[in-house]
């Protein structure tokens, strides 16, 4: 049995669920979109 990696289930920057298929991926982080990304390195 292989134990995979959860996935985070809130985003880092505004911390929404995600629950669409197609969140951001980034700096090993979880998204909602390119702006919340930025605003978490912005914030950094």
């Amino acid at each position: 049995m292989s134990r995979r990696e959860e996935k985070r289930k809130n985003c880092l920057a505004c911390n929404k669920s995600l629950k669409r298929i197609d969140f951001y991926y980034r700096n090993g982080g979880y998204f909602c979109n390119k702006k919340c990304f930025k605003t978490y390195v912005l914030k950094k």
